[in-house]
């Protein structure tokens, strides 16, 4: 009788076996639901294969401090701070901290739900990053920092209408008039100024010419200085 050949698994077998086995846990993640198992959730992988954890605008200072200051997370820098709009979803926002420690080189990544007008604690006390980072999230996307030390537009004028990163905002932009710009440069015209007491470089002098740089202002259309005009021609012969 012939010697039977041992059977092998095929490929497919193989790699649903490992389908089935699950994970190691990341031991960032077990260490803070170990601190704060009812107010933070495991939610796997974010994008980008970051391990996503969840947490609530009541819990968010205390989460992320103690990530910045425990001796495993050690998350001493905010690399980014981000926003998600759902839109139709409840609660509407997303606000995600990217996190990374420096000294570790891990990352994490923690999301907070927000309702539209609810508003987040600001964390500019835990990093300092996180100052622009939550201005750039209120100037675009509208979301409210409580508690930051000066939440205004970081890019956007500050009588700007609307929030241009939302989903609902219209996507023809507002309707603009611009009173000192004959057209806006950035729509393909010329790069127009006012005359006034503004005094241009050589150098814009020779780009005026080409429509780079403003054309109500030239030397030609100087508006003459009265004192100037009255004072005697000293070269003129007496």
């Amino acid at each position: 009788m012939a010697d039977e050949k041992p059977q092998t698994e095929s490929g497919e077998q193989q790699a649903e076996a490992s389908e089935n086995v699950a994970p190691e846990p990341n031991p960032l993640v077990t260490a803070l639901l170990g601190q704060f198992p009812s107010d933070v959730q495991h939610e796997g992988e974010d994008t980008a294969g970051l391990p996503l954890v969840r947490t609530d605008v009541d819990n968010v200072i205390n989460v992320l401090t103690w990530l910045r200051d425990n001796e495993l997370t050690k998350f001493n820098y905010l690399a980014s701070l981000t926003v998600t709009d759902w839109t139709e979803r409840s609660p509407r926002f997303d606000v995600v901290y990217h996190l990374y420690s420096i000294a570790a080189n891990h990352f994490l990544t923690v999301k907070v739900g927000c309702e539209d007008g609810e508003g987040v604690p600001s964390v500019t006390d835990v990093w300092g990053t996180a100052n622009w980072h939550e201005r750039e999230a209120y100037d675009l996307y509208g979301v409210e920092f409580l508690g930051h030390p000066e939440l205004e537009r970081i890019f956007l004028p500050e009588d700007w209408e609307g929030f241009p990163l939302r989903k609902d905002y219209p996507l023809e932009g507002p309707n603009l008039e611009l009173l000192t710009r004959q057209q806006a440069a950035f729509r393909g015209g010329r790069f127009d100024r006012i005359r006034g007491d503004y005094e241009m470089t050589e150098q814009e002098r020779q780009l005026s010419s080409t429509g780079i740089v403003g054309s109500l202002w030239t030397p030609e259309t100087e508006t003459p200085d009265p004192e100037q005009s009255e004072k005697p021609d000293e070269t003129s012969e007496s």
